[in-house]
């Protein structure tokens, strides 16, 4: 295989260039990434207290469901 000299002075120079950029806008990422993780966590609180308001209401409907009902006598028509 043949050694390609621009194409090693090519990744060089964009290695060169991304660790600069790196440096250069970390603030932004790190500003970026604390954004990202304060919305998961808002989604997930969400979440839970969506999930308990549905708990909730499941319960209530059982308990409704289960509760005994008064016996009504019905004559029977002969």
């Amino acid at each position: 295989m043949k050694f390609h000299w621009p194409s090693f002075l090519l990744g060089v120079g964009a290695g060169a260039v991304g660790v600069l950029f790196v440096r250069q806008f970390r603030p932004v990422l790190v500003e970026l990434a604390t954004a990202g993780y304060q919305l998961a966590d808002t989604v997930a609180a969400r979440i839970a207290m969506l999930r308990e308001d549905a708990e909730d209401v499941l319960a209530e409907a059982k308990a409704r469901a289960r509760r005994p009902r008064p016996v009504s006598r019905v004559r029977a028509r002969v």
